[in-house]
């Protein structure tokens, strides 16, 4: 960047590159954690509930974060908080690991949803910076590499297990992983000086939390039902597979690979898409997709047909969230950091909830028609799609000799 502040195209190209990573690293770490939940279960001799109770809390922490680290984002930029709360995740990453009884397991589990609470909203407020900066859109790919971090560290996490490595070596090396790349990638990210680009969505915001109101309320809203929907094919997937159709235990765990694999495709896809259809109707097919998705998958006509509704569920909710972050962090009258908080927090809410009340309906009717109560809330995406965004496309910024990176 030049002493004017105009950002040079190699300085773009380098920003997207390390946001980029930053996503895939936070995935990592996530998905490594997640997928040594079991060995922290069995290494505490804690039941489901007690489990069930730190995922909660993780989620309360991140949710509360997201609430204060908005407004802070506005006020000194996302660079410094994306680096500074991913190296902070790293170190208590591991504590679960080594904790000696569930009370503490509670407090690691706080602290990790905090850091990461911090990290989500800070890490997606830089990758709209960077959007704006290249005058087109990213954010589908940069939750692409989210999931593919997500791929690897489940991948890696299940090979070190079969080699012999334990739960505290294998959260050990993910930690030093994400705190070393974390200082080498976090020197290409842009500074708070070019997030200010003069469009008003930058640094400065004026508000204490970054709560859902006003023109942000239906972006909320959307997000709260695009968490949910996504969240209870993470959760309930395979128990459809296995419980409702009698599929084998593998044969379930694939059928939620069909649906995740679909979900990141769509992401890497989902940005060429966008520049070509714009953001409203993307987002209003992305609904109807998903929508037609779990129909298929809940008809009665056995596994091979659920698969492709798995398959058409993660299509059509791989670019709902990208969308509705770039929408909230592009709203007048906010700042970024305070717009994408506010749209997380909602997410975050419905992705907490959301399951737990389908278990609830599902135990009082069947899985089926709580899987379908939740498909029909994505009616909500398309009805309010047109008066939550503005169909203007990308705001462009002036670079140096444009490239595409």
């Amino acid at each position: 960047m030049d002493r004017s502040g105009t950002v040079s195209t190699v300085d773009v190209a380098a920003a997207h590159r390390g946001i980029a990573a930053v996503f895939l690293l936070n995935g990592m770490a996530l998905g490594s954690w997640a997928a040594n939940l079991p060995s922290i279960k069995a290494r505490l001799a804690i039941d489901e509930a007690q489990l069930g109770l730190a995922l909660l809390v993780m989620g309360g922490g991140a949710v509360l974060a997201m609430v204060l680290a908005g407004p802070f984002i506005d006020r000194r930029g996302s660079r410094g908080l994306t680096l500074w709360s991913g190296l902070v995740m790293a170190m208590v990453l591991p504590l679960s690991a080594f904790v000696p009884s569930w009370s503490s397991l509670l407090v690691a589990a706080f602290l990790l949803g905090t850091s990461n609470g911090i990290m989500d909203v800070a890490m997606n407020a830089h990758g709209l910076a960077v959007e704006r900066q290249l005058a087109r859109p990213v954010m589908s790919m940069l939750h692409g590499c989210f999931s593919l971090g997500g791929i690897v560290a489940a991948v890696l996490v299940g090979g070190s297990l079969t080699l012999g490595f334990g739960l505290q070596a294998n959260l050990v090396a993910v930690s030093l992983l994400l705190f070393v790349a974390l200082l080498q990638v976090g020197r290409s990210l842009l500074p708070a000086s070019v997030e200010n680009d003069g469009t008003g969505h930058g640094a400065g915001g004026g508000v204490a939390l970054a709560l859902p109101t006003g023109p942000l309320l239906p972006v909320a809203l959307m997000a709260l039902v695009g968490f949910l929907a996504e969240g209870s094919m993470i959760d309930w997937a395979a128990v459809y597979l296995r419980e409702s159709l009698s599929s084998g235990e593998a044969v379930a765990a694939f059928g939620f690979g069909v649906f995740a694999g679909a979900m990141a495709i769509g992401r890497f896809l989902g940005d060429r898409i966008i520049a070509r259809f714009g953001r409203l109707s993307v987002l209003r097919v992305s609904a109807l997709l998903a929508i037609s998705g779990f129909a298929t998958a809940l008809l009665p006509q056995g596994i091979p047909t659920a698969f492709l509704g798995y398959a058409l569920v993660g299509f059509g909710v791989a670019n709902i969230v990208p969308i509705l972050f770039s929408a909230g962090g592009s709203m007048p009258g906010f700042g970024s950091g305070t717009g994408v908080a506010a749209v997380a927090t909602a997410g975050y809410g419905g992705a907490l909830t959301g399951p737990a009340l389908i278990g609830f309906l599902a135990s009082a009717t069947s899985l089926r028609v709580a899987l379908a109560t939740g498909a029909v809330l994505l009616v909500v995406i398309p009805l309010f799609a047109r008066r939550a965004l503005r169909p203007t496309g990308f705001r462009p910024v002036k670079v140096e000799n444009p490239v595409i990176p």
